[in-house]
């Protein structure tokens, strides 16, 4: 499973910043792929809302299409200036904060 999150300036957000999360699972024929905004608070990240994160299934005939397709999606994410979670983090489902 890899995880991924980005927080980077962003001028047309009223606050000027955006936050996002992105986590890549792989079973031996489908790719799970999560994505929504994060918040960190005080060191742990959570998904923003209650109905994040957004999740979708991509089924494939063979092992070897949906180990391919993973590759491109980690290949995709780290060129789009996110960043790999740290060992032993991950985004926890909504709190009320």
């Amino acid at each position: 499973m890899a995880t991924y999150f980005k927080i980077a300036p962003y001028n047309r957000n009223l606050g000027g910043i955006t936050s996002k999360g992105y986590v890549i699972t792989m079973k031996p024929r489908a790719v799970i792929v999560k994505w929504g905004s994060i918040k960190s608070i005080s060191r742990k990240f959570y998904w923003a809302g209650r109905r994040l994160p957004q999740v979708k299934t991509i089924k494939f005939r063979t092992t070897l299409q949906a180990k391919q397709y993973y590759q491109e999606k980690v290949k995709d994410k780290i060129s789009g200036g996110y960043l790999k979670m740290p060992r032993g983090k991950r985004i926890m489902k909504f709190k009320d904060v």
